[in-house]
């Protein structure tokens, strides 16, 4: 039989293991919290694998970066598209849902459509929306909705990442992007689901990425691109409003598809991207499947995701 200060040894030990496994489970809920801010709510968005480092610049656009000996899995940004990282990341960090869905994410009204307007106190800590592309919205489509804070729209928000770099002059509904800008002068666009495996592309940050579903589709910014091998899959991420959240991320497949699970119904269709030489073939990043899984396999496993 145990005696009394046996007991109270016995006590003293169990309160501090109970102790330890609330403040365990209180950190916990705060890094869970801080990784949401990261990634989905506000914050300044996920950590992006990206070799160029984007900065807003001027509105001219420059020659692309080649990737040369690097053997980094992260596909390098040209510097139009860094600069189209750049404003897509400081428009995705001013968005927010609207509070009166007190946190709840549902379609249609409680998606990412609202953003911080220029001066404004509300919502606290989140970055404003970068006012140029405002006032571009305002000049090209006045009083339009899609445009309007409150309603912002995936489309509006792929076409002011560009704006201030390299204007989309021409507008539709998200899927109908593909169409449109296929024969267009400036621009190539690079297949994913909507080609066989051997005639699809690398996506590349800045690029146009645009979804296919059963109604007018999705449209994003690629913000970043890891690139799979034989025995890994790679990663995309991507900016967008009027989603679940500013940023996703998914997985890029060997076969150069992504992996589309989290959004059910929907698939990448490919990507639309600058080529403001004229050529249609410059800047080429498509290449079999097969050899990407060879090369990147020379280059050390990655984690699977």
């Amino acid at each position: 039989m145990m005696n009394s200060s046996g007991k109270t040894l016995t006590v003293l030990i169990g309160s501090v293991v109970v102790m330890t496994l609330l403040a365990f489970l209180a950190l916990s809920g705060v890094a869970a919290t801080f990784a949401w801010m990261a990634g989905g709510g506000y914050g300044s968005g996920p950590a992006l694998c990206q070799n160029v480092t984007p900065g807003m610049g001027t509105n001219t656009p420059a020659a692309p970066s080649t990737p040369g000996g690097n053997t980094s899995p992260c596909v390098p940004a040209s510097e139009v598209g860094a600069r189209v990282v750049a404003w897509a990341h400081a428009m995705a960090n001013a968005l927010y849902v609207n509070p009166a869905c007190g946190g709840r994410i549902s379609y249609p009204n409680c998606y990412f459509t609202w953003y911080k307007a220029p001066g404004a106190a509300s919502p606290p800590g989140v970055s404003p929306f970068p006012q140029a592309v405002i006032q571009y919205g305002q000049q090209i489509c006045p009083g339009c909705s899609a445009w309007a804070n409150g309603t912002y729209q995936c489309v509006s928000f792929v076409r002011g990442s560009y704006s201030q770099v390299y204007p989309m002059r021409l507008t539709a509904n998200a899927f109908d992007l593909w169409a449109v800008y296929a024969t267009q002068p400036g621009w190539r666009e690079i297949p994913s689901a909507s080609a066989p495996a051997g005639q699809r592309g690398i996506p590349r940050p800045g690029d146009v990425m645009v979804f296919k579903d059963a109604s007018i589709g999705h449209a994003a910014i690629v913000m970043s691109v890891e690139m799979p091998s034989m025995t890994t899959l790679g990663a995309i991420t991507f900016s967008n409003a009027n989603s679940v959240s500013p940023y996703t991320t998914m997985p890029l497949l060997p076969d150069l598809t992504v992996d589309t699970a989290m959004w059910p119904g929907y698939s990448v269709w490919g990507y639309i991207r600058p080529s403001p030489w004229g050529s249609l073939h410059a800047d080429v990043t498509t290449i079999r499947s097969d050899t990407i899984m060879s090369t990147r396999a020379q280059k050390g496993a990655r984690h699977v995701l």
